[in-house]
């Protein structure tokens, strides 16, 4: 399962994978994008799902960890089986390369002076839209969300003019190659911008940002209860396909993506942990659920 539109990073990732995994399971793998609500359709769907190793999902491991604080689900991080971690997303606010500004301190002079300013998201109350609303509150900026299904819609209309900054996923990496859009501010990983350093990183911009909520590691799940002997077989296969898979690691090398392994009791315990931390930053921003 992907939980996103075809052509996004969570679709690119799964479609990387499919080719190894169904080589090493000896049956065919077969992508099934359910897009909707930041992701949580799917997930929706695999908690539903029967635990026997036949349904998992490719997704980010924060739509597990915030879903019961963002969507008002069932689920949380103790309901489902962890199979393992594989790459961390590039977050980044990008922008149009013929942009008025030129760096993230005339972005946000622009802003105070213009407020209304239309941003895109990959789904409300996703990762980056609740890190844009924390921004907005930390510096004092009048932000509009504009939610899309996914990265691949975001980035069309913002091409388009019809939105002035995305929050993307790793997505807009090609158009930031062909020059068509520049990075304003990164969040996690590197810019793939031409001359990176120049590009301002949240962590360097506004110090205090809670980045322990925003790098969280992609990974491979399935319903909870799936047997032990399925699960280790499954983690077994899932690493040959993802982090020692040449064809996956160059797929996210191109979207400056960190391929890196996580086991499942590490990633369990790095769920629990980041349930815990964006509840807290979900009541300082007043967006928990009442």
């Amino acid at each position: 399962l992907v939980g996103f539109p075809p052509g996004g990073v969570s679709d690119i990732a799964a479609r990387s994978i499919v080719p190894a995994a169904s080589k090493y399971l000896g049956q065919p793998v077969v992508v099934v994008n359910k897009p909707g609500a930041g992701g949580t359709l799917a997930i929706d769907f695999l908690a539903s799902s029967k635990p026997d190793g036949y349904t998992l999902i490719n997704a980010g491991s924060s739509t597990l960890a915030y879903g019961m604080h963002t969507q008002g689900v069932s689920w949380g991080p103790k309901d489902f089986t962890v199979i393992l971690g594989h790459t961390v997303y590039n977050y980044a606010v990008v922008i149009r390369s013929d942009a008025p500004w030129k760096n993230f301190d005339e972005w946000v002079q622009y802003v105070r002076e213009n407020p209304g300013f239309k941003y895109g998201t990959y789904g409300a109350l996703g990762t980056m839209h609740i890190m844009m609303e924390w921004i907005a509150k930390r510096i004092d900026l009048k932000l509009v969300p504009v939610h899309f299904p996914g990265d691949a819609p975001g980035i069309t209309n913002l091409l388009g003019g019809h939105i002035q900054a995305h929050l993307a996923a790793g997505g807009h990496a090609a158009q930031v190659k062909a020059g068509k859009l520049r990075t304003l501010l990164q969040m996690t990983g590197d810019p793939v911008d031409p001359d990176p350093k120049s590009v301002a990183r949240l962590k360097d911009a506004i110090p205090d940002a809670p980045m322990d909520v925003v790098g969280l590691p992609i990974g491979i799940f399935g319903p909870k209860g799936i047997p032990d002997s399925v699960h280790v077989k499954l983690n077994e296969v899932f690493k040959k396909a993802t982090v020692e898979n040449p064809e996956f690691v160059r797929t996210h090398q191109l979207m400056n993506m960190a391929v890196e392994y996580h086991s499942p009791k590490e990633l369990q315990e790095t769920l629990a942990k980041a349930y815990e931390d964006f509840g807290k930053l979900m009541k300082s921003l007043g967006l928990e659920r009442k």
